[in-house]
């Protein structure tokens, strides 16, 4: 009992370094945990990154993976809205694409455009099926109600579209793939992951008199001001046939 009551407690001073080691523990647990926060935060923006890269190609690729033919082409904002008349217009390609449809209750022409934004993002807008002319200029006077994905989802990044047109094989002229590839960049202009790519091969071409298209700047477009990507496309119901 004596001995037990003999026994002293820390001294203030055991204290002090006692606290003193404490800090500098949680300090340099801090330091490395800073990199670590770091590196996690970098996968974590990867990952968003990837997943609105891989919905935008995916988008592109699941709408036009079933088309009888397409045309892809790079015009200039000025030229969205004008009539049929005017042969530098896109609806002058929307004419072309619905006249030469062979049976109308079978075939339907839709189209995508890619356009700048107010905040300088290029985005998606879904016009959905054109069943004339007259109707593509209602939608594309009010594309803006046609937006798919809110400006914020795309975190701040901008994106690179290419397309190109391809044989079915090097001795063959008939062009019957479409390749789309999609980069995100940053305001810098730096891709910040590598491109997403999609392949697909139009079916049934003989049924089709239109051959397939993309303009040939589109290969590697690097975006001037006021350019849209305009994608028109024919989907055949063969269930209606």
């Amino acid at each position: 009992m004596k001995k037990l009551l003999k026994r002293k407690g820390f001294t203030l001073v055991e204290l002090i370094i006692a606290m003193c080691v404490s800090t500098l523990l949680i300090a340099a647990a801090m330091a490395m945990f800073g990199p670590v926060q770091s590196i996690i935060n970098s996968l974590h923006s990867d990952v968003n990154t990837n997943n609105v890269t891989d919905t935008i190609s995916g988008y592109i690729y699941t709408r036009m993976s079933k088309c009888s033919t397409y045309n892809v082409g790079l015009y200039d904002a000025t030229k969205i809205s004008v009539d049929a008349s005017d042969e530098a217009g896109v609806a002058k390609r929307v004419s072309a694409m619905i006249a030469d449809i062979e049976n109308p209750a079978i075939e339907q022409t839709y189209c995508i455009m890619i356009r700048q934004n107010t905040d300088d993002i290029y985005e998606l807008y879904d016009l959905g099926k054109i069943n004339s002319v007259s109707d593509y200029l209602t939608k594309a006077a009010d594309y803006e109600k046609y937006e798919l994905l809110d400006g914020e989802y795309y975190n701040g990044l901008n994106f690179k579209f290419s397309f190109s047109t391809t044989p079915q094989d090097a001795e063959s002229t008939d062009k019957k793939w479409c390749r789309i590839g999609v980069i995100p960049f940053d305001e810098n202009g730096e891709a910040v992951v590598s491109e997403r790519a999609q392949m697909f091969k139009l079916l049934n071409m003989s049924l089709t008199n239109v051959t397939p298209s993309s303009d040939p700047d589109l290969v590697d477009y690097t975006y001037p001001d006021d350019d849209v990507i305009v994608i028109l496309y024919r989907i055949k119901d063969y269930s209606k046939m």
